[in-house]
């Protein structure tokens, strides 16, 4: 009774439905019962039972081939809303048996596991992206194999208990441009520390010019800022539009305060961040959860 009630709990998370090639075995069967029905030959009446037998089988085995597959995150990368990356999920085989032929689909995406060992642990790489900041839940998975027979296919959902930190848009004025024309950033650009490769999306006024007569690659100049007056202070308070234009204004500074390596403090309702005392990773979940 126990391994009925546990059958029918797999079942219920683990379906099944016939594939085109489900008509093959159905007509042999047929052709094998007219056989034995007219003729009376007993070993039709066993080829078709053992047909069915097989049939029967392979789809038992295959919802248990799906049964036991598990996910936890891994890894990810930082997600920005509206912005599409990555994170690296961890696919599970909980059972004491190899299971094949996994097909992962998520959003257009599709990942094929040939096979995964007892309690073996197999990474996989997916793409997406959110529309809202915050903590989300990340999205199920949906599983489906063939194996062992193509008769049926069987298929699970995964829902994955890990959620993750979306972090505010960044999108806004550089820091530079806003520094050009707003002296409320503190600090002031000491002469550049030397010259780095041209990054698309720099502001032109970073622009090494005279490099530019040595070599064919566009050279930008490395900022420093003076040792006395090197760090940089942000309002929310101070800043124009509604609150996820300034948020999204804040994370854009924190990133490139981050790729030019700038020290700040950034003032965000009732808290203050600073920079020395806090890693990017912490002030961006601040702002992603203000």
């Amino acid at each position: 009774m126990r391994s009925l009630k546990a059958y029918i709990s797999i079942l219920k998370e683990v379906k099944n439905r016939p594939t085109k090639f489900f008509l093959y075995p159905v007509l042999v069967i047929i052709a094998l019962f007219m056989q034995a029905y007219m003729h009376n030959y007993n070993i039709v009446y066993l080829m078709m039972f053992f047909l069915v037998g097989i049939a029967s089988a392979a789809s038992l085995y295959g919802v248990y081939n799906l049964y036991y597959i598990k996910a936890k995150l891994l890894a990810q990368d930082r997600f920005f809303v509206n912005e599409t990356a990555s994170y690296t999920l961890s696919i599970i085989n909980e059972s004491s048996n190899t299971l094949y032929d996994i097909n992962i689909l998520f959003e257009e995406q599709v990942k094929n596991i040939q096979s995964i060992k007892p309690y073996d642990a197999i990474p996989i790489s997916l793409k997406t992206h959110f529309v809202k900041r915050g903590e989300v839940q990340l999205p199920k998975l949906e599983l489906n194999s063939l194996f062992p027979l193509p008769h049926e296919i069987k298929f699970k959902t995964i829902h994955i208990e890990e959620s993750i930190l979306v972090y505010a848009q960044a999108k806004g004025v550089s820091l530079f441009d806003f520094y050009n024309i707003d002296e409320s950033v503190n600090g002031e650009l000491n002469e550049f520390d030397g010259i780095k490769n041209f990054i698309q999306g720099e502001n032109i006024s970073l622009i090494h010019w005279a490099s530019l007569a040595k070599s064919e690659t566009l050279k930008s100049k490395k900022f420093l800022y003076e040792e006395n007056k090197k760090i940089l202070h942000f309002d929310f308070e101070t800043l124009h539009g509604d609150i996820e234009e300034r948020l999204s204004q804040l994370t854009l500074w924190v990133l490139e305060c981050e790729k030019y390596r700038l020290d700040f403090t950034l003032s965000l309702k009732h808290e203050t961040l600073d920079s020395k005392e806090l890693s990017f990773d912490e002030v961006l979940q601040t702002i992603a959860q203000y």
